[in-house]
């Protein structure tokens, strides 16, 4: 039962209306970015647009092997491909934008872009459905662990950029489900006489 009376420690904890206001008038061109921010900045800047070019070179991965499935029963294949660059690229556009909060630049230039991702990007115009599902499963996988480091290193220290790496993780872990299946439908196939 509650006696009415604050805890010591709350009210040392906890910084009062003026101090909060004091600390938003610091700096004011950095827009979202306060002194309450405890990220380093540079360091948050490299790793998004390491995560940043890895989930365009995914997007790009997953374009690639949706154009090269030719046979009509890798349809439902292809759409899902289709439909994972698409959500990549809306990941990295989410993370441009989170860049660009924190005063930085999401950097697409395609000339950088092989030297900062963590995806390897292969493709297969030959179609090989089991291939090109295995290839997407490891991608989707390297940027779960991506994700999963980014989210410990990030921590409180800035928690905007925690949420949306929890969610990304949370899509990417989703993405990674729905291949591992197909590769267990493709595995499957390969093992019948």
């Amino acid at each position: 039962m509650s006696s009415g009376r604050e805890h010591p420690a709350a009210r040392s904890s906890a910084p009062g209306t003026r101090e909060v206001h004091d600390r938003a008038l610091f700096d004011l061109d950095d827009g979202p970015v306060t002194p309450s921010n405890r990220a380093d900045l540079s360091t948050t800047a490299r790793l998004l647009n390491a995560l940043l070019a890895s989930m365009v070179v995914s997007s790009l991965q997953y374009e690639q092997h949706a154009l090269d499935i030719r046979a009509p029963s890798g349809r439902s294949l292809a759409e899902f491909l289709f439909s994972g660059a698409e959500r990549d690229r809306g990941g990295a556009r989410l993370v441009a934008v989170r860049l660009r909060q924190l005063g930085s630049t999401g950097e697409y230039d395609p000339e950088h872009l092989s030297a900062r991702t963590r995806i390897p990007f292969r493709a297969f115009p030959d179609g090989d459905l089991a291939g090109i599902v295995k290839q997407n499963l490891i991608g989707a996988r390297i940027l779960v662990q991506t994700l999963q480091e980014a989210v410990r290193w990030i921590g409180d220290a800035d928690p905007t950029t925690r949420r949306l790496l929890e969610r990304l993780l949370e899509e990417k872990e989703t993405q990674a489900e729905a291949l591992s299946a197909q590769a267990a439908v493709q595995q499957a196939e390969r093992a019948r006489p």
